[in-house]
């Protein structure tokens, strides 16, 4: 059963997209009544005004444009959020034998919830320590490790990991979650690259509907700007006419300025997200978070990861495909998967660092918002962070990954520069000059 404060953000979630749709029309008539026809282009004799047909219709045509275009981008957002808003699907629950066991392990995951990593948000329901195949539980038992959906991480060459190398696990949907993605308790599914849950706009924000998100709070404020400037201007020439005010341009002044307020707010804090390659989520321990990697070992170096090989890494390393079941250290050792081996290296980055962050505040923006400027502007393609065409990782990642892959020695070796002409002629230079000086 839903908790009460799940079932009141789901229902507000339903109730406000047509409530904002409401107070479009409002706005609309606002300034199309009281404002451009009964004020400017058609004055009541009250005002004892002349006609102003031309400001009349110059501020009609900037109006309807500006609400038609916030309209559009508010619907195609809500169509991404209804339609595609990047849930995964959630797998079955485990079977009675495994929930026996799991009472055993409850307080080794407690105990990582309090680790400032990425990886104590949703720990693995089996602890179990994969590289020296020790069991976890206390009666020596072992346990069926959960191998289900793992093709789809280790054919990559990185992804996040939990400490043991194994990718994040939610204990609710019961299935590994892909690089970024998080738990939404309102929905109570797992969310690709989730951002956060909007009430405004109908559902959760993820990586499928965030950039029309930013469009839409973007084209808002210009909107709310333009209504506020012209209700109040006229506002006050009105009251310094008849010595009162029109109520519905008061109404439309308190309007304009609170949803401009809160489009401010939102722009600016979505397009600096934007900037830095960070969700919501992720943002709330930007300055201390860790994350745990495992970045694929190249097959030239898998032989110098044999125990009798004098060269010592200075990373932990998992192979995949996993065993079905947790193995004893000699078993291990001697275990051949039937598939082709995937060692992964286990890498930390430091607190704060965020390995998909590009390095520069405009590409993060491109990866979001896209590649040129129609895309920047007009709602109409997907980002392309939400791309899932590349097999290498699941989003691209910045200069924090390079700078490990260096430090662990997992860069491929330098290839080798072709000669030049002028690195010909300089070569003939030096040959020259000793043969002379050998002739003297």
């Amino acid at each position: 059963m839903a908790r009460p404060d799940r079932r009141v953000n789901l229902a507000v979630a339903r109730t406000i997209p047509p409530f904002l749709l409401c107070v479009c029309v409002y706005a609309s008539y606002i300034v199309t009544k009281p404002l451009c026809i009964d004020y400017l282009i058609r004055p009541l004799p009250k005002y004892s005004r002349g006609s102003r047909v031309g400001a009349g219709i110059a501020i009609l045509v900037i109006f309807y444009i500006l609400i038609v275009v916030v309209i559009i981008t508010y619907l195609r957002l809500l169509y991404n959020i209804t339609r595609n808003p990047g849930f995964l699907p959630r797998s079955s629950p485990p079977t009675k034998e495994e929930q026996e066991t799991e009472p055993s392990e409850r307080p080794q995951r407690r105990k990582r919830k309090h680790r400032r990593t990425r990886t104590a948000e949703k720990p693995d329901k089996t602890d179990i320590d994969i590289e020296r195949g020790a069991d976890g539980n206390a009666d020596g038992g072992a346990i069926p490790l959960d191998i289900t959906g793992l093709e789809s991480f280790y054919t990559k060459d990185v992804f996040v990991c939990q400490e043991d190398g194994r990718p994040l696990y939610c204990s609710t949907c019961c299935r590994y979650k892909p690089d970024r993605a998080h738990h939404c308790r309102e929905v109570d599914r797992c969310v690709l690259k989730m951002d956060h849950f909007c009430p405004w706009v109908g559902g959760v924000v993820s990586e499928t509907s965030f950039k029309f998100f930013i469009q839409f709070v973007f084209y808002t404020l210009i909107f709310c700007v333009f209504s506020l400037i012209i209700c109040a201007t006229f506002t006050a020439e009105i009251i310094q006419d008849t010595g009162g005010a029109n109520v519905h341009l008061a109404i439309g002044i308190g309007l304009s300025s609170l949803f401009g307020l809160f489009s401010f707010g939102m722009t600016i804090s979505s397009l600096q997200l934007a900037m830095w390659n960070l969700s919501t989520i992720e943002n709330l321990n930007r300055r201390s978070a860790v994350w745990t990697l495992a970045i694929r070992v190249p097959d030239r170096m898998l032989a110098r990861l044999n125990p009798e090989s004098r060269w010592a890494p200075t990373f932990r390393t998992i192979t995949y495909p996993l065993p079905p079941v947790p193995l004893s250290p000699e078993a291990a050792r001697d275990y051949q998967p039937p598939e082709k081996q995937h060692v992964f290296a286990i890498l930390q980055t430091l607190p704060g660092e965020n390995p998909f962050d590009l390095g520069s505040p405009f590409k993060n923006l491109q990866q979001v918002l896209g590649y040129s400027i129609i895309d920047w502007f007009l709602p109409l393609k997907q980002s392309p962070c939400a791309d899932r065409t590349t097999g290498d990782s699941f989003y691209e990642l910045g200069p924090v990954v390079s700078r490990l892959k260096k430090e662990a020695g997992l860069n491929p070796p330098p290839e080798s520069q072709p000669t030049t002409q002028n690195d010909t002629e300089r070569k003939h230079k030096r040959r020259r000059s000793s043969h002379r000086q050998s002739h003297e």
